[in-house]
C-alpha cells in the first residue's frame, strides 16, 4: 500500500474554499498525484467508495477494487499523465463490500507552475442508466415480438375466421334451398357441415383469445390436482364426431392413470389442439393413438398418428409463430397451424417441453412433457 504524500504547490492555496465547492457538487470528483495516489476528494467520492476522507487521502486504493479491475484503472491514469489527452471511459468498480457499480469517468492532466502533474477526475455513477438502457433494449425487443404476433394475429383473424363463416352463410342458403324442396338427406348432410365448421370456428377463436391473453400476461396458471388420462378421454370423445367423417380411429389403450399439479383447461387446450391437427393430417380410415409414460418428475403424453407425416424441416419450423406453416389437410380441411403455436407456448408455461418426431409419408408423434408437481 503506497504511503500518504505532503503536497506543497499553489494547487493547494485555496484548498478549503476548492473543497466547498466540490463537496457540493452532485458527482464525485477526486485529485491525484503522478503516483495515481489521491490528494483531493469530495464527499460524494467518499460515500461512493464507502471510506471515510482519511482512509482515502494519500492512498491509490486500487486495493478497495477487485485484482482484474486495477490495472484497468492505472493505465488509463499513466496514459493521461503522459500524453495530456483526456480519457472518459466506462468500468466496472466492485467494491469491498461486493456491490459492482457501473461508472463513467472523465480524467483529465493539470500541471501545476513547478511541472508537477496531476489528474483531475469526475466519476458518476450510471449503474441505473445501464439498467434503464438494458430494459429500454428489452422493451423495444418485447415490443418487435409483439409486433410479429399482431400481424400473425389478424392474418390469422382476416384469413382463418372469415373463410368459415363464408362457407356457412353459403351453407345456410343451401339448407334453405334444401328444406324447400323437403329433402332430408341433404338438410342433415348441410346442418351437419355447419356444425362442424362452427365448432372449428369456435376453437380457432378461443385458441386465439388465449394466446392474446398470455402476450399480455392476463393469463392466469390455476394448480390444482389434475387427471391426465380423465382429459384425454374427454378430449378424445369431444373429437368422436370430427373423427367419424373421415373414418378414423381414436385409440387411448395406452395412457395410464397419472396425476400431475397443474392447470386442468390449459392440458386440455393442448391435448384438444393435438388430436384436432392429428385428424386433420391423417388420411379416411387412418388411426390415431394417444399414449402416457412416466418419466421422473414429468408425464410425457404422445399423440401419435399413421398420416401424411413432414419433413425434418418441416418439423423444425411447426411452432414457430413469424412462420406460415398453415397447410390443408387430408380432406382440404384449412388452418393456420396456429393452434401448435398455441401448444408451445402453453406447455412451455407449464414447465414441460414439446416436440415432433417425423417421418414423410409415415405418420406422426408429438410429444410434450408436463411436470408432476406432486406436493410434498
Amino acid at each position: 500500500m503506497s504511503q500518504p504524500l505532503n503536497v506543497n504547490s499553489d494547487f493547494n492555496k485555496d484548498k478549503v474554499y476548492i473543497q466547498t465547492v466540490l463537496d457540493h457538487m452532485g458527482d464525485s470528483v477526486f485529485v491525484k498525484d503522478a503516483q495515481s495516489r489521491l490528494i483531493m476528494v469530495n464527499n460524494p467520492f467518499c460515500t461512493m467508495m464507502g471510506l471515510p476522507r482519511e482512509e482515502i487521502i494519500g492512498k491509490s486504493l486500487i486495493e478497495e477494487v477487485k485484482p482484474e479491475e486495477r490495472e484497468v484503472f492505472l493505465n488509463i491514469d499513466k496514459q493521461v499523465l503522459a500524453d495530456g489527452i483526456e480519457s472518459v471511459t466506462e468500468e466496472k468498480m466492485t467494491l469491498r463490500e461486493g456491490e459492482t457499480q457501473i461508472i463513467s469517468t472523465r480524467k483529465s492532466r493539470f500541471i501545476d507552475e513547478n511541472g508537477s502533474k496531476f489528474l483531475v477526475c469526475v466519476v458518476r455513477n450510471i449503474s441505473d442508466k445501464k439498467k434503464g438502457e438494458e430494459n429500454l433494449r428489452k422493451k423495444e425487443a418485447q415490443l418487435k415480438d409483439v409486433g410479429a404476433t399482431k400481424d400473425k394475429l389478424f392474418s390469422i383473424i382476416a384469413h382463418d375466421l372469415r373463410s368459415p363463416f363464408n362457407n356457412i352463410s353459403l351453407l345456410t342458403d343451401l339448407l334453405s334451398d334444401s328444406i324447400q324442396k323437403n329433402d332430408v338427406a341433404q338438410s342433415n348432410e348441410y346442418l351437419e357441415l355447419i356444425d362442424r365448421t362452427t365448432k372449428n370456428s369456435l376453437n380457432l377463436l378461443d385458441n386465439l383469445l388465449n394466446w392474446a391473453k398470455s402476450q399480455t400476461g392476463q393469463l392466469e396458471l390455476v394448480s390444482e390436482s389434475v387427471c391426465i388420462n380423465q382429459i384425454i378421454n374427454e378430449t378424445l370423445e369431444l373429437c368422436k364426431t370430427i373423427a367419424e367423417t373421415k373414418n378414423i380411429t381414436l385409440n387411448s389403450s395406452k395412457v395410464q392413470v397419472v396425476e400431475v399439479y397443474s392447470d386442468d383447461k390449459i392440458i386440455r387446450t393442448i391435448v384438444r389442439n393435438l388430436v384436432s391437427n392429428a385428424i386433420k393430417f391423417t388420411k379416411p380410415g387412418g388411426n390415431i393413438s394417444l399414449s402416457t409414460e412416466l418419466r421422473d418428475i414429468y408425464v410425457e403424453v404422445t399423440v401419435s398418428d399413421d398420416g401424411v407425416g413432414m419433413s425434418p424441416d418441416t418439423s423444425q419450423k411447426l411452432f414457430g409463430i413469424n412462420t406460415n406453416m398453415a397447410c390443408v389437410g387430408t380432406a382440404d380441411e384449412k388452418g393456420s397451424g396456429f393452434g401448435l403455436v398455441l401448444c408451445k407456448e402453453f406447455v412451455e408455461k407449464l414447465g414441460g417441453k414439446i416436440w415432433a418426431e417425423s417421418t414423410l409419408g409415415e405418420g406422426s408423434d408429438f410429444k410434450f412433457t408436463i411436470p408432476l408437481n406432486i406436493p410434498k
